[in-house]
């Protein structure tokens, strides 16, 4: 009895052996974040409280019956881009985009239909003032009318070439036209004869919105925001836009519920406010988003819909004070666990994305800045820095709550930001951006970015410092750090850089194509991964370097090593590379996205996190 106690204990423990690989074998990337949506939005109009649009790129329209609660995408015949939406009751509808499409339903969006334009100019503008009379407008000076609900178009004489961007009839007969060079045309024949209106401004207008025969404005690039109480005179108004990168934000739409209240959809996520018919206007802040917003609709002076870039979907029912993030498609470049608890991810048009639960759960953070982030670390759980392009570099001392940009965006390399000095004939790179981060230490990180650029700090943040030699003159796509005096860089035309103190000297070659990441486990062995599904390996400090094979040519944006043998790489369209012999050989893994993959990182206790376009976040 004992002796077949033992066999079959000796069993047991057999199965559970042959067992382990294959439970390893079935452990499997996994999405934890993905935008349902990953297209650029230009428009939103809503026929009543229930029915609305949302039209954009790659051929996207989406549609609500129940008044934004879910949204549906409609199918579509065709590839276009579109860019604006109009329904007259929530059956018919029609739709305008690029290569002079105009799309038409009659069933609520159930089918469309393409009508024959007899143009191929883009059309960004579109006009019906009932379900025979529509209007559409485009580059060249381009306005095209129906009179059969779109069945035939007809070419309408107007005396300029500026590009008409925006259409508006109050009637079949009375409507407005805007565009380039502050152009604004009227017609009280159904556009048979346009006239001029002094716009009061030279700037391109975008947009125009009329509440009636009398009441109406326009908006623009350079915060432009011109209005008519008589529908024949226009006036500037003061639309008091910030000017986030030193310029005043382009105002893209614009919409009124009353004769007072109205909102504008502007740059960097911008949103203008007025309750006093526009005599005065004022940014709402904080900004719910920092992407580009290009379509909004009023349903009432409380509640409204504002659409634009990065899949984005904004929704107030209180006027405007709150927002609720409906949809946004971040894009991700660069995410980073300081523990296995806290993890922040960085993007795009300031995206910060943060958990504080092992990444279960992703809550976006307001990193107060507008530009591309591309690289994030932190010294302790509270204290942590961000580096972006427009040289943006900014820091948070309360884990994220809140953020402050210690660059200044309008420096121009002229050394205003006190805790960045750039000295020397490079001094002009304070004002180049930076494309990559890296703490060898808690109190040592480097970010190295356009031209060369490398800014170093060796006191946790306090202060920042340029070093020198990495490179000539191409930009810098990769860091990586082993401590506080060894690191690698990587960039344009093949370039490996590498320290052994600290950034004062380098040591750099130029082999293979551009290089966008590098990892190393030690100071002897390290990979670079690149575009073109390129991976090398040095096992001698960087003296010599060696391609591997791998199996694809996808552009690599992310290689990460667990130790000697076990490394791991990401790319465009989702691609997710594996080795366990140092990369003598690579396999494809299965990947849950076909987003492309930004960057790969390993928290302490070993979880792979892998983070990238449309709120990518994926985990192994």
């Amino acid at each position: 009895m004992k002796l077949r106690g033992q066999i079959l204990s000796i069993l047991v423990i057999m199965l559970l052996l042959a067992a382990a690989p294959f439970a390893l074998a079935q452990k499997t990337w996994v999405t934890v974040s993905e935008s349902k949506w990953q297209a650029t939005f230009s428009d939103v109009f809503f026929v009543d409280a229930q029915h609305g649009w949302i039209v954009g790129s790659k051929a996207t329209i989406l549609h609500t019956t129940d008044g934004g609660q879910t949204w549906n995408q409609q199918p579509l015949p065709l590839e276009a881009e579109l860019k604006k939406v109009r329904f007259i009751n929530p059956q018919i509808g029609w739709a305008v985009g690029e290569n002079g499409t105009v799309l038409k339903t009659t069933d609520g969006g159930q089918t469309w239909m393409k009508k024959n334009t007899g143009t191929r100019t883009a059309l960004l503008g579109v006009s019906f003032a009932d379900d025979k009379h529509g209007w559409a407008s485009g580059d060249g000076g381009l306005i095209i009318g129906t009179k059969n609900g779109g069945t035939t178009w007809e070419k309408q004489s107007i005396d300029t070439n500026n590009t008409i961007e925006g259409i508006h009839f109050v009637s079949p007969q009375v409507g407005w036209a805007a565009g380039g060079g502050g152009t604004l045309l009227h017609t009280n024949d159904g556009g048979q004869t346009w006239g001029f209106q002094t716009s009061a401004t030279v700037n391109t207008l975008d947009a125009i919105f009329m509440l009636s025969d009398k009441a109406g404005w326009a908006v623009g690039a350079g915060g432009a925001v011109v209005a008519t109480v008589d529908g024949a005179s226009w006036t500037v108004q003061e639309s008091s836009v910030p000017n986030s990168n030193g310029m005043p934000e382009p105002v893209w739409d614009v919409h009124f519920a009353d004769e007072n209240v109205g909102i504008a959809a502007a740059e960097f996520g911008v949103i203008l406010r007025t309750m006093d018919g526009g005599k005065t206007w004022a940014p709402l802040e904080p900004r719910p988003v920092a992407a580009r917003l290009q379509g909004v609709h009023m349903l009432s002076p409380t509640e409204a819909w504002i659409v634009g870039d990065k899949a984005t979907i904004l929704h107030t029912t209180d006027g405007g004070e709150t927002w609720d993030v409906v949809s946004n498609a971040n894009e991700l470049r660069a995410v980073h666990f300081h523990n296995d608890m806290l993890g922040w991810a960085v993007g795009l048009a300031g995206s910060v994305l943060h958990t504080n639960d092992g990444g279960e759960t992703w809550r976006p953070q307001n990193s107060g800045n507008v530009f591309e982030l591309f690289g994030v670390g932190f010294v302790n759980e509270n204290r942590g820095y961000i580096v972006g392009s427009n040289a943006a570099l900014a820091e948070t001392l309360d884990g994220g709550k809140t953020w402050g940009d210690l660059s200044d965006p309008g420096d121009e390399g002229h050394g205003t930001a006190e805790r960045i000095k750039f000295e020397g004939d490079m001094s002009w790179l304070s004002a180049m951006g930076s494309y990559a981060m890296s703490f060898g230490a808690p109190t040592h990180a480097w970010a190295v970015g356009e031209m060369a650029r490398v800014m170093h700090t060796k006191d946790g943040g306090q202060t920042w410092r340029n070093q020198d030699g990495a490179a000539m003159f191409v930009n810098l796509y990769g860091a990586h750090f082993i401590n506080e005096n060894v690191g690698w860089v990587v960039g344009d035309a093949g370039t490996i850089s590498k320290t052994t103190d600290g950034g004062l000297t380098w040591t750099p070659i130029s082999q293979g194509p551009t290089w966008n990441d590098v990892h190393a486990i030690d100071e002897q062995t390290a990979w670079v991964a690149g575009e073109q599904g390129a991976i090398m390996a040095t096992k001698d400090g960087g003296v010599t370097w060696i391609d591997q094979t791998v199996p694809t040519q996808a552009n690599l944006n992310a290689i990460l090593f667990r130790d000697a043998n076990e490394g791991w790489a990401v790319g465009e369209g989702g691609t997710i590379l594996y080795t366990s012999d140092g990369g003598v050989t690579w396999l494809i893994q299965q990947s849950p996205t076909m987003s492309n993959l930004r960057d790969l990182v390993q928290t302490p206790s070993g979880q792979l996190w892998a983070i990238g376009d449309a709120t990518t976040i994926i985990r192994y």
